[in-house]
């Protein structure tokens, strides 16, 4: 309720002997590990001294008396109402096409930041990078020109079917790539992806961010198999061959990331305005030495070719290894906040060994752990050692490290052999 010189405003009372309250209930918003961010790197140039004053935005994600985007370049609006000071720069997005933008922006949304779509904006004061969340694409062009890569590819990913209510887009200085990251790690995304399609050895090292962390997924696309090989080996880089004119990367976490992870594998998915790609067997099997992925056309229908990372190693898999490593860190923290104090004894290591099994339990009902083929249950085992085994070091410390699990992953079928036997009622000469 508006704020009207701090007078409390109270509903009329009606002569009934019956009240009926009602709660809305709004929709939760779609926090998981499949949410996507655009990385839109920003080289800036020059810089003038701030200014201070709004401008309006024009409409077309453009601000008024700042240059035209290009392909894959931002303007950032400035707030509906109100004034700020601002630092204007020159940037010079990765096509070599520059133009003035704003690197302050105030973190509170306006009113018509949220009727346009922005959901969250953030800026790092380490690094300037800012970070936004968009409900759509619509909303994405109120800060990205409907000409730039950043709009197309939100336009991409919201078009497939499992696409989430939220894309995220992260503009940063390339030079700073490994601090902006780090500022907005942990933010509502598991997949990125790149604006402007590029491998080279800045993509090298952005891969490596990735890979050191394990919690997150880089999907890079190239019609150029070879710029896999810089990149062999990656756990958590998914490499897809294809006309970078076309958006696979936005489209194939708009496809699948977002399902419940175990039950899907990234193999035999249709993309949503992606052309299947025509291959000899030659080719495919360059791709596939790669541990790459392509879109091609089998029985009459456009499908992922594979569903892997770089190293060979199956999306899912790691996927389902993420998920875990979430949901356990997330209930045992959650148990921890939610309980006066959890005992250093067996009551308590007891109950610290059954939300592990819990979680473990759930990946198995999710299918991200495999059924044990004699008791028809998960195949998964929780250990958890007594007090009397920790270290006095530990225990003088409060902190307790016998937790143990293991678990043998659930894996999918990609492809059949049929064998068959004709019988045959013609006699041959031998």
């Amino acid at each position: 309720m508006a704020d009207s010189n701090q007078t409390t405003t109270t509903a009329f009372d009606r002569v009934s002997d019956v009240d009926v309250v009602m709660t809305v209930i709004q929709p939760r918003p779609v926090v998981g590990l499949g949410n996507l961010l655009i990385l839109n790197p920003k080289t800036a140039s020059t810089s003038s001294s701030p200014t201070t004053g709004s401008s309006a935005s024009t409409g077309s994600g453009t601000t008024a008396g700042s240059s035209t985007a290009g392909s894959g370049s931002t303007s950032p609006s400035a707030p509906a109402s109100g004034s700020q000071t601002t630092q204007a720069t020159t940037a010079t997005s990765n096509n070599g096409s520059t133009q003035s933008v704003q690197t302050t922006l105030p973190d509170e949304l306006s009113a018509d930041d949220r009727e346009n779509g922005i959901l969250l904006r953030k800026t790092d004061p380490k690094t300037g990078a800012i970070y936004r969340e968009y409900a759509n694409a619509e909303a994405v062009s109120h800060d990205y020109d409907t000409d730039s890569i950043v709009y197309k590819k939100a336009l991409t990913y919201f078009a497939q079917d499992n696409s989430s209510d939220r894309i995220a887009v992260l503009d940063y200085d390339p030079s700073k790539a490994s601090d902006s990251l780090e500022a907005f790690w942990y933010f509502n995304w598991t997949f990125a992806i790149q604006a402007e399609s590029n491998i080279d050895q800045d993509t090298v090292a952005l891969s490596n961010i990735f890979e050191a962390n394990k919690d997150h997924f880089l999907v890079l696309q190239t019609n150029n198999i070879d710029d896999y090989q810089q990149l062999n080996g990656q756990n958590y880089v998914i490499g897809l061959k294809h006309d970078p004119a076309e958006y696979m990367d936005a489209a194939i976490v708009g496809a699948v990331a977002t399902l419940t992870v175990g039950s899907v594998t990234w193999k035999f998915k249709s993309l949503k305005g992606i052309t299947p790609e025509s291959l000899t067997t030659n080719e495919l099997s360059g791709i596939n030495s790669l541990h790459a992925i392509a879109y091609v056309e089998v029985n009459s229908i456009g499908e992922t070719s594979e569903g892997w990372v770089l190293s060979g190693e199956y999306i899912d898999v790691n996927h389902g290894m993420i998920w875990i490593k979430t949901n356990m860190s997330g209930q045992l923290e959650s148990f921890l906040q939610g309980n006066g104090k959890v005992s250093y004894d067996q009551a308590g290591i007891t109950q610290l060994s059954g939300i592990v099994t819990q979680v473990l339990e759930q990946a198995y009902q999710q299918g991200i752990i495999n059924q044990n083929e004699t008791t028809g249950k998960g195949d998964y085992s929780v250990t958890a050692s007594p007090r009397s085994e920790q270290s006095l070091a530990d225990i003088s410390a409060r902190h307790y490290g016998g937790l143990n699990f293991t678990y043998h992953v659930s894996g999918a079928i990609h492809d059949i052999t049929v064998n068959g036997e004709v019988q045959s009622d013609r006699i041959l000469r031998s």
